[in-house]
């Protein structure tokens, strides 16, 4: 079973019970694998996103759904879930930011591993405001976990995925200044990334 339903269901089951937590995550399970089918043709970049994420989150979200789950506590589900995925991960990034003094260099290896795991050949279309030295600043301006979630009628589970952005970046130093300040998954026009190195303290 993917590791977003399996994790989700067993957020769920803390409010619903193990039964129909398990019952919602076989149900998942069915439908992400209808979604694969339909979508075969997602090339190797988009796939890094659409079957890893994307479409496990749909298909948990749509059998949340089907039990009678609101959707604003099923969006919820699948946002805690990456809460809780970097409530994990976090701390051993700010652990190797610490050990090595990586800090100041931290916005430049952001941009070029953003710019590569969310490239334009995964549908990601940027745009590129002037920045300095010490801050790593793009636009995204076409998503395609927006656009994915919109055709399968579930745009309004596109915030979690960027709650979980917040939760991962936004407090790895002191010195490093997560700016991003709208997303389109929360209605914005782009995702105005910003991750900046202050030489002075916060």
């Amino acid at each position: 079973m993917h590791r977003i339903i399996r994790t989700v269901c067993a957020i769920a089951a803390e409010d619903i019970g193990q039964d129909k937590a398990a019952r919602i995550a076989s149900t998942a399970q069915s439908r992400y694998g209808v979604l694969l089918s339909e979508n075969q043709s997602d090339n190797k970049a988009l796939r890094a996103h659409t079957f890893k994420r994307i479409y496990p989150s749909i298909a948990v979200y749509e059998s949340l759904l089907a039990e009678g789950i609101s959707s604003e506590k099923a969006v919820w589900y699948i946002r805690e879930y990456f809460q809780r995925f970097s409530a994990k991960t976090v701390p051993h990034i700010q652990r190797l930011i610490r050990i090595t003094g990586l800090a100041g260099k931290m916005p430049g290896l952001f941009f070029k591993i953003a710019v590569k795991n969310f490239g334009t050949d995964a549908g990601f279309v940027y745009e590129f405001p002037e920045s300095h030295g010490n801050e790593a600043r793009f636009n995204i301006v076409k998503c395609p976990y927006m656009e994915t979630c919109t055709r399968y009628g579930c745009p309004e589970i596109t915030k979690a995925f960027c709650d979980g952005d917040d939760a991962g970046y936004g407090n790895l130093h002191p010195r490093l200044i997560w700016g991003r300040t709208k997303t389109i998954g929360r209605g914005g026009d782009c995702c105005d990334f910003l991750l900046e190195y202050k030489k002075d303290d916060p």
